[in-house]
């Protein structure tokens, strides 16, 4: 995920303590806030999210 805050192309960190996002760029901080199940949807690998009929 590319930060918003600073173009950082290095991947963000998931804060469990701020259910949130955050650059992990040195001077950077940026956070971004989601909501538990939109980051359950976003950390899954794919294949777990696929139903099987």
């Amino acid at each position: 995920m590319i930060c918003p805050g600073c173009g950082s192309p290095n991947e963000m960190a998931y804060s469990v303590l701020s259910s949130g996002f955050v650059c992990m760029e040195p001077g950077c901080g940026f956070e971004l806030e989601v909501d538990g199940i939109e980051a359950r949807e976003i950390l899954e690998p794919a294949d777990e999210l696929v139903a099987c009929a």
